[in-house]
């Protein structure tokens, strides 16, 4: 009887639903989800602060009703920007789907949101960018410069305000009335950190050196600041109160993710001194060419720091330089290796020769014309009566190889030449004289001009400029740019950058910038199309002013 009952059961649930079925009139809907797309918004938007508006024109798309235009009855649109955490309105009209506004906020990356809202649903749909709001000094290479008519230094800029909008601005820091006159400009760095000190712009001059401040926090989007007393180098990062001028800082790199081993600077005296940039509350203490820490001047040093231009991955757990002791007419060395209380800092050694010795750096009996550095290697040009050799030593580790020896060089006018520059990418030497930039294969001896400007210009700097960032340089200042955009801001870090200055201007208005591509095997430079301006003082040095993203 049980099976009976499930049995009848069943086929009279089936015959009443057949029935439902013959009863249906299509009286009924389907209800799709809406769904709402929000395109044409780059992720990466680059403006003036205060001085551009930023655009915005989104095309929204229901795949219900198509696309939806500006005053649409059943939505409302907001841009908004995360400040403290929270999210702020940036514009007023929530009827208007386009958005043109002026940029009135501070210089930085801003992360942003664009927002539609289905009135009727409370639904909300956003996508999230990125609003990169500089000023004219918020990035850029910035020029040292010598103004003709009085030796007086003046800070001149070429801007990076996009990948694609790179513009030139002229006398860009002003200094306070309590900053005396800067003349006889020598060089600028950049000092890349993300310690509390932040990074740091220190130009150098005959008379004095001074800090250039910038506003914001240490990823650098901050414009640059007017320079006051208290930016002298001396007053802002010396522990001691030496009466030298400093001319010549460098970064000596090592594998530490937020700074550098140390910084060195040398003055026009001959005195070297090293800041300890792995340890707060440090500074630049009593000079370093002695063999005991704050001890007495033992020597003499050249105003030049031989020291690796890799960063990161290929270097060692503490700081490797090379210096020249002047007096005696040898190599100095200075590594931080083991020093857990600072001391090996403060102080430098002889070098001996090593076991490939190729030349003696224990007494050359030369002078130091100069030292470019490589990824890897310190190329020191040697004056030997007429004649110039290049020495070649690995300062990768402490060990100081030697890894060539070049001598007599027989290329034109590399014995006269006094600016020069090494590329990290060839075994090749770049240097000027008088209107040209030659350059030099010491590997193979290979010698020509590789750049001749007008008669009527003087090349006053060559420069590669190697990004400072300590933590893997050109990798991370590009981590969060596009394929394309990484490839061209790497690619510059390699180019050959020529200054030169139009004997014929007035108004200390005749310096000229322009880029140069180098290929292999690296004798051969190409003017990189678009990349040359003018209007500048005379260029003696530049760096670039990096950026954090």
């Amino acid at each position: 009887m049980n099976k009976f009952f499930k049995y009848n059961a069943a086929v009279a649930l089936s015959m009443l639903m057949l029935a439902s079925c013959a009863e249906d009139k299509g009286n009924y809907e389907y209800s799709d989800k809406e769904i709402i797309t929000i395109s044409g918004i780059p992720e990466q938007i680059s403006v003036l602060a205060n001085a551009e508006n930023i655009v915005i024109t989104p095309t929204i798309t229901s795949n219900l009703r198509g696309e939806i235009g500006n005053n649409h009855s059943d939505f409302e649109f907001s841009c908004q920007r995360k400040e403290d955490n929270k999210w702020v309105e940036m514009c007023s009209d929530p009827q208007t789907k386009d958005i043109n506004m002026l940029a009135d906020i501070s210089a930085k990356q801003h992360t942003c949101r664009y927002v539609v809202t289905d009135k009727a649903t409370g639904v909300r749909t956003s996508f999230l960018f990125y609003i990169n709001a500089t000023t004219i000094t918020s990035e850029g290479w910035i020029l040292l410069c010598n103004e003709e008519s009085t030796n007086n230094v003046r800070v001149d800029m070429l801007s990076h305000i996009s990948m694609d909008r790179i513009l030139p601005a002229y006398n860009v820091v002003k200094f306070s009335e309590e900053v005396p006159t800067l003349q006889g400009p020598r060089s600028i760095n950049f000092v890349s950190s993300v310690r509390a000190w932040g990074n740091k712009i220190i130009m150098t001059s005959d008379t004095d050196a001074y800090l250039i401040p910038c506003e914001g926090n240490h990823y650098g989007f901050g414009a640059i600041k007017p320079v006051t007393g208290a930016e002298e180098l001396k007053i802002s990062l010396f522990l001691t109160t030496p009466e030298d001028h400093i001319v010549k800082c460098a970064s000596v790199p090592m594998t530490g993710a937020q700074n550098h081993s140390a910084i060195l600077a040398i003055s026009k005296e001959g005195n070297a001194f090293a800041w300890d940039h792995t340890a707060a509350g440090t500074g630049f203490e009593y000079p370093i060419n002695t063999s005991t820490r704050g001890g007495d001047i033992e020597y003499k040093v050249a105003p030049f720091v031989g020291t690796s231009r890799d960063r990161y991955y290929n270097l060692q757990s503490y700081g490797i330089a090379l210096l020249y002791d002047t007096d005696n007419k040898r190599f100095i060395a200075w590594d931080a290796e083991n020093d857990n209380n600072g001391s090996v800092k403060q102080k430098c050694y002889p070098m001996s020769n090593p076991e490939n010795m190729k030349f003696d750096v224990t007494n050359t009996g030369m002078d130091l014309v100069n030292i470019v550095n490589t990824l890897s290697n310190a190329l020191c040009i040697m004056q030997d009566g007429n004649k110039r050799h290049i020495y070649s030593i690995n300062v990768l580790t402490k060990d100081f190889t030697h890894d060539g020896y070049y001598e007599d060089i027989q290329a034109e006018h590399f014995n006269d030449a006094t600016l020069f520059e090494a590329s990290c990418q060839y075994p090749v030497i770049y240097y000027a004289y008088q209107n040209k930039v030659y350059s030099y294969n010491y590997a193979t001896g290979e010698n020509k001009i590789a750049v001749e400007l007008p008669t009527n210009e003087e090349v006053t700097m060559i420069k590669i400029n190697r990004y400072d960032e300590a933590y893997a340089g050109a990798w991370w200042l590009t981590y969060y740019m596009s394929a394309e955009e990484q490839a061209e801001f790497t690619a510059r870090e390699n180019e050959l950058i020529v200054a030169s200055y139009n004997s014929t201007a007035t108004e200390d208005n005749g310096g000229s910038l322009r880029f140069y591509k180098t290929t292999s095997p690296g004798v051969d430079l190409t003017l990189k199309e678009g990349w040359e301006y003018s209007g500048f003082a005379k260029i003696v040095d530049l760096v670039y002013k990096e950026v954090r993203r």
